[in-house]
Formats: C-alpha cells, structure tokens, sequence
C-alpha cells in the first residue's frame, strides 16, 4: 500500500496506522464527506472463494447495522484492485485511543480490579447486541479491544476471522484465530458460537487482571494450543489474592473446556460482574457463597472440583523450568569436583604443563562455587542465579568438550558432566526461568 493510493475512487490513504497478520489499517480521508476515516486493508489470495467474501461482506454489513457505542462503526464495504492485486478494504470511524495489548504492556502486574469490571461490562454488552443478531467475533483479544481517549472500550473486526477461514484472506494462508485466546472447539474445528467468544473473553479477563496470560507463552505455538485443549487454567486469584472469590470463579467459569459449562451468554456474566460490583459498593466483598448461574442443556451443577492435578501459581510462572535448572546444577557438582581434585597433576608452576594444571585446578574449583551460588540465588527467585547457572554450566560444558582427552579413563564423568551442564545452560536461559524469577517470595 502507498500514501495517496485512492480506493474506489473515494477514500485516499494518508498515513499507516498499524499492520498486522490479517492487514494493514491506514488514516485516510472520506473524499466525498471530507472526514478522516480508518481504512482496513485485506488483501485476498487467488484462492479466495467468492461465496466466502460474500458471507463476510454480509456479515460485516449486520455488525455495521448495530449501532453500538461499544462496537466499531464500519461506514463502507467495498473492493478494489491495485496493480493486480484484489483487495477488500472497510471503512470505519477513526478513533483516538490505544488498543488493550499496549494497556496491558504499560501495567505488567494486572491492572486495578475495578477498572478491569468496568471494562469487561463493556465488551460483554456490545458482544451481548452482536450475538443477538447471530454475529461471532472469533478473535476476541487484547489487540482487538480499543480503549478510546473517553473510557470507552470498543470491540473492532467482527467477523474477519470468520472470513481468513473461508477465504484465506492473508497472503501467507494463516489461519483465524490468535492462539492465545483461542477456544477449544475453535482449534479442533468445530461449530463455534457465542459460548467461543465468551472463552477468548474469559483469557483477556484473566490477562487484565493478573498482567499475563493464561497459558505459559514461553511455548511453541503447538504447546499454547495443547495447553487450552487439556490443560487446566490456574486460578487468578492465586497469581493475585485480592481478587474476589466470585470474580476468580466467573473466570474460571469462562475457561470451562466444553461450551456447555461455560455461562450461557455475554449478558449473564455481565449480571454476574454488575452483582459483584453492588456488592462491593454495599460494604464490600460478600462471605463466599455458591450461586447457580444460568446455563444450557448439559451443564452440572455444583461445579466440577478443581483437578489435583492443577499446576500451581509457581508452576505456571516458570517453577518447572527454574527446578530443572537448579536440580540439574547440584548433579554436576559432584563430577566438577571429582575431576578437579582427581585430574590436578602437578600444581606448581614451574612448566607450561604445570602452570595449566594450576589454572585447570583454578577454574575446576571456581565452577562449582558459581554454580552452587547461582542455585541458592535462584532459589529466592532472584535473577541473578539463573545467569550465573547459565554461565557457570556453559563454561563447564565447554570445558568437558574441548579437554575430554585430559581425563583419561575419567572421560565419562566429563561426558555426563557436559550434557548435564548444557541441559542446566538450557533451562536456565529459557523464558519461563525468567517469569519464575520475577514471582519474588
């Protein structure tokens, strides 16, 4: 795309505004109504299927008729051809504001528990007024949440998921969805409906509140999906304790693996939220109690009990990573010794030979101080410990690599020594190890 570029003949591009897997969005100019507009440009494929384009076209068209304050206001639908290339391009109001993912990234701990309830209220009344007129999201996320420079929050590109499905509408084929927030029945392909919107509401909830997903994102694409399939959520409440007890099960209630126990639609958990809020305006937060909400054929009640098997708050900020790290530094501990006081030959200095001794001997004794300081510093989740495992344990591998024919009929050791020092190099450095860290006692 290019500045000046002039869509159908009435809308001219004047500066991009953002680009992303499913387009770009440009500021550009109504030359009829001489007012500035945001244009979403959607470049469609040769695959493209015309009864596809036309499914959106229509279903974007009902989004526009819903005249919401919470929802974008699309002005024109329309395609146009640029040196060869079809493109499908809306028209929608320019607002002023940032999108909920930059909110999210100026308040890593979560933001204030109250703003987060008035927010969610928001998008779940405009979702409410869309899935009464049959329309789905399919990509409800942080990205797709614009916080305008008024407080409101407005839900943007309803129904252009549902289109790269039909169309394969990115000119790389990526698929709908964003992985982070993706349902269940959404990534084995099944019938999705309201319930699949309330789910990717219920991972951007849990994300406002306790500053990160979910779901470990120090992950491959593969893992975050198995992780929405079978794994389940940790509570909110034990990443952030001053959450209230029936906030923390309305979240949980949305990450539910079946659409039938999940709330039956947006305007019931916006109740739920409305009720928390009276609540806490009338002395604060009431006694735990269970309520039975509203729900669809199938669903139990009481709620299932949470699975033994829940990773716990340290599990899901990267303890698994960091006791890797730590158990696999105290195992190379004995072996760095062993050969260090076993494999010292002469330690004077008096030779090339013996003044290489020494400083073997030297660097022998040092590695195992480092790592087994960086174990007890990582252990109090303090940075610090993870680079000195890192780097100690990567001194180390290489070491037993390059010196293997030193030790002689000891050269096993060095072999363990050095795939378990490269293994404690890995896990130490990896992301999650970080998060672990961050999650001081």
């Amino acid at each position: 795309m290019r500045d000046g570029l002039e869509l159908a003949g009435r809308f001219r591009l004047e500066a991009p505004l953002g680009r992303g897997g499913m387009g770009e969005v440009w500021r550009g100019v109504d030359l009829r109504l001489r007012r500035p507009v945001a244009v979403k440009i959607l470049p469609l494929s040769g695959a493209a299927d015309g009864a596809g384009v036309a499914r959106f076209r229509r279903e974007a068209e009902i989004a526009a008729a819903l005249n919401h304050p919470g929802i974008t206001t699309v002005f024109d639908i329309d395609e146009h051809t640029d040196g060869g290339l079809r493109l499908l391009f809306l028209v929608m109001e320019l607002m002023q504001g940032h999108d909920l993912a930059a909110v999210l990234h100026q308040h890593p701990a979560g933001l204030p528990i109250v703003q987060v309830r008035d927010w969610a209220v928001q998008i779940l009344d405009a979702l409410a007024t869309a899935h009464r007129h049959g329309v789905v999201h399919r990509d409800i996320k942080p990205a797709n949440l614009f916080l305008t420079d008024d407080a409101r929050v407005k839900v943007c590109d309803f129904g252009i998921s549902r289109l790269a499905d039909a169309t394969k509408i990115t000119a790389t084929g990526s698929s709908a969805g964003t992985p982070l927030y993706m349902a269940p029945e959404q990534i084995e392909g099944h019938t999705v409906d309201e319930r699949t919107d309330l789910y990717a509401f219920g991972c951007v909830l849990y994300q406002l509140l306790t500053g990160t997903p979910w779901v470990d994102t120090g992950t491959s694409v593969g893992a975050i999906l198995y992780q929405h399939l079978n794994r389940t959520p940790a509570s909110p409440q034990s990443a952030r304790p001053d959450i209230d007890d029936h906030l923390n099960t309305l979240v949980l209630d949305l990450l539910a693996k079946q659409p039938s126990e999940r709330p039956k639609d947006a305007a019931t958990v916006a109740e739920r939220l409305r009720s928390l809020d009276s609540r806490l305006a009338h002395g604060g937060p009431a006694a735990p109690q269970q309520t039975r909400p509203e729900r669809r054929s199938g669903e139990t009640w009481p709620p299932r009990p949470q699975s033994a098997g829940r990773p716990t708050a340290a599990m899901k900020h990267g303890g698994g990573t960091a006791t890797a790290a730590i158990a696999l530094a105290l195992l190379c501990l004995p072996g760095l010794l062993f050969l260090t006081f076993y494999s010292r030959g002469s330690l004077l200095p008096d030779s090339p030979a013996g003044f290489l001794s020494l400083v073997n001997f030297v660097v022998g004794v040092a590695e195992p101080v480092a790592l087994a300081t960086g174990v007890v510093l990582l252990f109090q989740h303090r940075a610090a410990g993870r680079w000195m495992i890192a780097a100690s344990a990567g001194m180390a591998a290489q070491r037993m690599s390059a010196g293997a024919h030193y030790y002689g009929w000891r050269s096993w050791v060095s072999i363990a020594i050095f795939l378990l020092a490269t293994t404690a190099t890995l896990v130490a450095v990896h992301p999650s190890t970080g998060r672990w860290c961050l999650r001081r006692s």
